[in-house]
């Protein structure tokens, strides 16, 4: 069992992930707001600068390569401008773009926020969002069947934008009936994926309550952490048979996250303390890194102590954030005195020295 908070994320430069999810574009047009439109009863906003950032599961993939991971990024863009910026936004994060797929009838998925002296003013979305063309389909499937063997883990990150077609779930669902690896998904559509066996799916609150066919309740009208986390709590097992997953992690904004696992106590993780900023992004951080702890064979509650410590980090920055090695080694240097206890669980997943012999494990 890991000890070692800094030897385990040491550990993280030897992963290697497939991440399979929609990428977009998020751009920040920033300017100032000193008068209001003669039109309406708007505030006109003069722009004076712009910044492009990854997003949606590039932004998963962008977190990972931050944190030290191998990345293999697969997903599907436009032939347009707003396309070519973002693979030049990933490749200026060091991400390679081989596996980011062009088919030339889409529409590139892209936010514009449009921000007045660090407020965000109004966002503009725009994108194709049917499905993927049945030879870009094809295309995809060809690189999971080639990747996926040999990976240390999986992630899915589903915006229902069109990539996650019914041949490429299937797909991955055979390679994990031949040889079953890490798998970690994030969805709006969880039931979809309940054929996987997933390791683990990560829905947050208002997904988690929207997912169960007799729901618990929202956000709004549930306030508190006691009655939220209790509520969540009572619905463990269903909410395992609907995903089908080994693990349901429900994050609860501001107030951390439960973990939920058949026959075992649901386990709440506390947020770490912060000056949110915003929190665009930081289920994709919670990811990221829940996945490489996993992936290098931390218990289960220590990877999501640290999912939760990274995600703190992002929220304390502007706009659409990363969160890289260093940074968690110090933000994580406050945790060793919960480390013993939760190093007494077991690990979810199999040791990465069992696939791996040549893979060292921390002492």
């Amino acid at each position: 069992m890991y000890t070692n908070l800094p030897g385990l994320i040491n550990t993280f430069v030897d992963r290697h992930v497939v991440v399979l999810g929609e990428a977009m574009l998020d751009s920040y047009l920033m300017g100032s707001a000193n008068r209001l439109c003669q039109e309406a009863p708007v505030p006109v906003v003069t722009l004076d600068d712009r910044s492009d950032r990854p997003g949606g599961a590039a932004n998963v993939a962008v977190n990972l390569h931050a944190l030290g991971a191998r990345v293999s990024f697969l997903s599907v863009v436009g032939d347009d401008g707003d396309g070519d910026r973002l693979r030049q936004t990933l490749e200026h994060y060091g991400l390679e773009t081989d596996g980011l797929l062009v088919q030339p009838s889409r529409h590139t998925l892209a936010k514009q926020r449009i921000m007045a002296a660090s407020q965000m003013v109004v966002r503009l979305d725009q994108g194709s969002t049917d499905a993927i063309a049945p030879e870009i389909e094809q295309q995809l499937i060809e690189r999971l069947q080639s990747l996926v063997p040999h990976c240390d883990a999986v992630i899915i990150s589903d915006y229902s934008y069109g990539l996650l077609t019914q041949r490429v779930i299937d797909t991955i669902a055979t390679l994990q009936a031949t040889a079953p690896i890490l798998l970690v998904v994030d969805s709006k559509r969880l039931a979809r994926y309940r054929s996987l066996s997933a390791t683990v799916v990560k829905p947050n609150y208002d997904e988690a309550c929207r997912l169960l066919t007799d729901p618990v309740g929202t956000a709004d009208s549930m306030p508190d952490m006691g009655t939220r986390l209790d509520s969540i709590a009572r619905q463990r097992d269903r909410l395992l048979d609907l995903t089908g997953a080994k693990m349901v992690i429900v994050t609860l904004d501001a107030e951390g996250a439960v973990i939920l696992q058949r026959e075992q106590a649901p386990q709440p993780i506390e947020a770490k303390p912060t000056t949110c900023r915003q929190t665009t992004g930081a289920g994709d951080t919670f990811i990221s890194a829940l996945t490489l702890a996993l992936a290098s064979n931390a218990p289960v509650a220590i990877a999501a102590e640290l999912a939760v410590t990274a995600a703190a980090v992002v929220i304390a920055k502007d706009g659409t954030a990363t969160c890289s090695m260093e940074e968690l080694q110090t933000a994580s240097a406050a945790m060793p005195s919960q480390i013993e206890p939760l190093a007494n669980q077991a690990s979810l997943w199999c040791s990465s020295a069992e696939r791996n012999p040549s893979t060292k494990e921390v002492a």
